[in-house]
C-alpha cells in the first residue's frame, strides 16, 4: 500500500484557494526550470494567473481539487470537459512534497467519469510526471513550440477582419478544436481582443490578443488561414508570443517566415488514443488548450 502521502487531505477547490494555488505553482515550476538550468526571470504574477484559475473553478469546479498538509495547500489539479473532450487544465505540487502519490491522487479526482478522449500540456522536461500523465493513457503526440519576437515582415493577407457571431465561432472551433469553446470565448473576451478573419466575406479564422502581447488562441478552418490570421496579427511590428503545437505545421512555418525565435523549454500535447491532433490551432495556453 502507497502511505507516502499519509498526513495529506483532498477537497474540492474553492475561490479562495487561488492565491495559495499560484504560490504552489511558482515555486512548483519555478524549481523545475532552475533544476533544468532555465531561467525564469518573471514569474507571471497572481493578478495575471488568477482569472484563469477562477474561470476553472467557475466553469468546472467538479473537477477542481487542493491537496492540504500541514495546515497548507501543498498541491491542486484543475480540468475541464467541453462536449466529449477532457483536459487536465494544471496539476501543482510544492517541492518538498512531490514523490509522495500527491499528484496521482489528485489526477485520479479530477478524471473521474470523464469521456475517453482526453489530453493535456504539460513540459517536455518532466519526465516523472509525463509517465504518471501515461497511466492515465495520456501519450506524448506533439510538442507545443513557444516563439516570440517581433515580426520581420510587412508582407500582408487577403483576410479581412471582421465581428465574429457565436455560430461562426462555433463551426471554426469544431474544425480546429473538436467541440464547442463557446464558455471559454466569454471568458477569453474578458480578456484579450478577438479577431474573426474573413476571406471573400466566408469566416477562416479567429485570433485573440491578449495586453502581454501573447496571441492566441488561432484557430483556423485549415492550417492556411490560421496561418493567415497569424501574419496578420504579426504586422504590427510589436513583440509578441505565440504557443503552436508541432502538429500545426501551416502555422509554425508562418511563424518561422515571419522571424519570430523559438523558445525554450518546449511543450509536450499529451493524447489519449480517441483524441486526433490540431492542424489549425495555435493554443490559448498550457492550461486553458
Amino acid at each position: 500500500m502507497d502511505d507516502r502521502g499519509a498526513g495529506v487531505t483532498y477537497r474540492p477547490a474553492t475561490e479562495d484557494d487561488i492565491e495559495a494555488e499560484h504560490r504552489v505553482f511558482v515555486a512548483a515550476e519555478g524549481d523545475l526550470l532552475e533544476r533544468h538550468g532555465f531561467a525564469w526571470p518573471a514569474p507571471p504574477p497572481l493578478e495575471r494567473h488568477a482569472p484563469s484559475l477562477r474561470h476553472l473553478i467557475r466553469t468546472d469546479g467538479a473537477r477542481a481539487f487542493v491537496a492540504v498538509a500541514d495546515g497548507a495547500v501543498v498541491g491542486y489539479s484543475n480540468a475541464f470537459i467541453r462536449e466529449d473532450a477532457w483536459f487536465l487544465a494544471s496539476l501543482f505540487i510544492a517541492p518538498g512534497y512531490q514523490g509522495r502519490g500527491i499528484g496521482r491522487r489528485l489526477i485520479e479526482r479530477s478524471i473521474e467519469g470523464a469521456p475517453r478522449r482526453r489530453m493535456t500540456i504539460t513540459d517536455a522536461i518532466q519526465p516523472i510526471s509525463n509517465a504518471l500523465y501515461a497511466r492515465f493513457g495520456l501519450l506524448p503526440a506533439t510538442p507545443i513550440i513557444g516563439f516570440a519576437g517581433a515580426s520581420e515582415t510587412s508582407s500582408g493577407t487577403e483576410l479581412v477582419a471582421a465581428e465574429a457571431t457565436p455560430d461562426e465561432l462555433g463551426a471554426l472551433d469544431r474544425i480546429g478544436y473538436g467541440f464547442d469553446r463557446a464558455i471559454d470565448h466569454a471568458f477569453w473576451r474578458s480578456q484579450a481582443e478577438p479577431t474573426l478573419w474573413r476571406r471573400s466575406g466566408e469566416p477562416v479564422a479567429y485570433s485573440y490578443r491578449w495586453p502581454s502581447g501573447r496571441i492566441g488562441p488561432i484557430c483556423g478552418r485549415d492550417g492556411s488561414s490560421a496561418a493567415d490570421a497569424l501574419r496578420a496579427e504579426l504586422l504590427d511590428g510589436a513583440p509578441h508570443r505565440v504557443d503552436i503545437p508541432g502538429s500545426s505545421r501551416a502555422l509554425m512555418a508562418a511563424a518561422l517566415g515571419a522571424g519570430l525565435q523559438l523558445r525554450a523549454p518546449a511543450g509536450l500535447l499529451l493524447v489519449s488514443d480517441d483524441a486526433p491532433l490540431p492542424t489549425s490551432l495555435a493554443i490559448s495556453s498550457y492550461g486553458l488548450f
